[in-house]
């Protein structure tokens, strides 16, 4: 009976530790709204790609949703062709952009923002090549409230 009138305040404790949901530009340590696709990683921090203003973003999660330093400096996106109208390149390198923590590129994508895309990977540590093939579709555009809240 003793812990059950403490279990109310470390939930109150994990909550206050955690800061209210953002807006972009984020910085680390910032808990985005929830967005785009987000790939669970078991061994590494998750990645959250998203398209703001009509941009690409990707961004690194620890475990609790907050940003986080990108782990490389530089990633390949592959648009497959069959989702990507003619004005649309199919490749797209990624790199750290200077307004926030995400990689990212400077090209406008054209809406509907739908788009089956491989994500390639390859961490300075490793000669291992890590690859990720997902829809993106117009729905993940959405700006929604953190599960965390």
């Amino acid at each position: 009976m003793f812990c059950l009138g403490f279990t109310p305040l470390l939930f109150a404790e994990l909550e206050d530790a955690l800061p209210e949901p953002s807006e972009p530009p984020y910085e680390v340590g910032a808990l985005p709204f929830e967005s785009g696709y987000t790939i669970e990683r078991a061994d590494a921090p998750d990645l959250n790609f998203r398209i703001v203003d009509d941009r690409m973003r990707l961004y690194w999660l620890d475990d609790n949703g907050l940003i986080i330093e990108p782990k490389v400096s530089a990633v390949t996106i592959r648009f497959d062709r069959s989702a990507v109208s003619r004005a649309t390149r199919d490749y797209h390198r990624l790199k750290r952009l200077s307004d926030d923590t995400a990689l990212g590129s400077p090209y406008i994508l054209v809406a509907p923002h739908l788009y089956y895309i491989t994500l390639v990977i390859s961490p300075p540590d490793s000669d291992e090549v890590e690859s990720y093939r997902f829809r993106y579709m117009p729905a993940m555009d959405v700006v929604t409230p953190s599960a965390a809240d």
